[in-house]
């Protein structure tokens, strides 16, 4: 019967590794379902897992603690479904927190590089609150002295045929001083033409070349049509299509504007600064930003996300704990016997604690390579499916952290070990032996 349970088990997980990799293959929009059902086949599979990857590291066990590792890498594997149980825990809160971590370094990886390849301006204006600038700012900030360049950020939406099109407003002439736009064919005085500008992507799905006209209706409802002027290379900060703030305000009954970029004489400087700040009525619901608090900016809420995640992380190290302190108490209960004749045939109350000691920490570090392993096929899986996007995405790799989480599931294996290595050097030889 156990055998029949252990096969039907081993069934199921490699038929939900084996799901997820078709799903996988279908299409990148859904690689992170098949990634989930891969990752649910890999942890029903752990207890399968304990025994080959233990292996691996037990002659280093063997090598470095000699009689007591042999016997902690021994035990660790006696009862694989108990190991298996053990290790999940902490492997499931490190693939969440290890696919986050892995997901959230390479976006803000990816931001941080679009802020600095693609914003010139020496700052941003934004409001504090989130909400959009008044246009009033526009004409404050271009009668500010040093002011060179201005261009806003003005978001609006057209229709073409049944589909919406993102489009960003913007001052033709200053735009590409405060952004650097890479055109690939025609040219930004397209702009100060009416004329639109598109990215590659969306001219390659809309089949739009330089010099097409396209009919478009606007938010109010009437239609009219625009030029492509020019295609530019995607990149972070710009929406799909960009064209004069002349041609959409007067369709916009409030035009929404989320940003204002820009460049002043000389650079960024305290004088520049406060003379924005000063064109602005020392506004303290608007923020003025330069290229540093610009970068904080684009990664601000991702590090808020990634440090809610390692709270969550020090939440599964506890639970971790508990669970490998329960499984070494029960397994020093249960080889009572076996303790007392390793006592009785020289091993000796510290090695016996570093026996104990080291089953806790094969077992934890076993929890969490696991976790790591799949939490980074997780961040890559999901990457995966957002890089189209971010088209700056690249997977990076946290192995700092990744090798922070390796240390801390070793002190929960060093730290669940103390009360059950103490209680088994302390058992009575003789009794231990008599014991059934």
């Amino acid at each position: 019967m156990r055998n029949s349970i252990g096969a039907a088990v081993t069934a199921l997980g490699v038929a939900l590794i084996t799901a997820g990799a078709a799903i996988g293959e279908n299409g990148r929009e859904i690689i992170g379902g098949g990634a989930f059902f891969a990752l649910v086949g890999v942890i029903i599979l752990i207890p399968l897992l304990s025994r080959p990857v233990i292996a691996l590291v037990r002659p280093l066990l063997v090598r470095a603690f000699g009689v007591a590792g042999k016997l902690a890498g021994q035990n660790a594997v006696r009862n694989p479904r108990r190991t298996g149980a053990t290790a999940s825990a902490l492997a499931i809160g490190l693939t969440l927190v290890t696919g986050l971590s892995v997901l959230g370094v390479s976006m803000g990886a990816a931001l941080d590089k679009a802020t600095t390849d693609q914003i010139k301006a020496d700052y941003m204006i934004e409001t504090a609150a989130g909400g959009g600038v008044d246009r009033s700012a526009l004409a404050a900030l271009d009668r500010a002295p040093g002011v060179s360049a201005l261009s806003p950020d003005q978001s609006a939406y057209f229709r073409v045929k049944d589909d919406y099109v993102a489009a960003t407003g913007v001052t033709p002439g200053d735009v590409e001083r405060v952004l650097d736009i890479d055109v690939v064919n025609g040219s930004l005085s397209s702009l100060g033409k009416g004329q639109m500008v598109v990215d590659e992507k969306t001219a390659a799905e809309q089949g739009w070349k330089v010099g097409a006209t396209v009919p478009v209706t606007f938010d109010d409802g009437k239609k009219g049509s625009l030029k492509v002027g020019a295609v530019y290379e995607e990149g972070a900060v710009l929406s799909s299509v960009l064209v004069d703030t002349k041609v959409i305000t007067p369709h916009e009954a409030r035009p929404y504007i989320s940003r204002i970029y820009v460049k002043t004489d000389g650079g960024p400087s305290d004088a520049n600064e406060t003379a924005l700040v000063n064109a602005l009525g020392k506004n303290p619901a608007i923020s003025v930003m330069d290229q540093k608090d610009i970068r904080d900016e684009f990664g601000g809420q991702i590090n808020m996300m990634l440090n809610i995640m390692y709270g969550l992380l020090a939440m599964a190290l506890l639970i971790a704990v508990l669970g490998v302190v329960n499984t070494l108490a029960m397994s020093v209960f249960e080889r009572q016997q076996e303790i007392g004749m390793l006592r009785a045939i020289g091993l000796d109350r510290p090695r016996v604690k570093r026996m104990v000691r080291l089953e806790a920490v094969v077992i934890s570090v076993f929890g969490a390579v696991v976790g790591v392993a799949l939490g980074s096929f997780l961040g890559w899986a999901i990457g995966q499916t957002i890089k189209d996007e971010l088209p700056l995405y690249a997977l990076v790799v946290p192995w700092d952290r990744i090798g922070v989480f390796l240390v801390l599931a070793a002190l929960v294996g060093v730290l669940a070990a103390m009360w059950p290595a103490r209680s088994a050097a302390k058992l009575n030889m003789l009794n231990a032996i008599k014991a059934e």
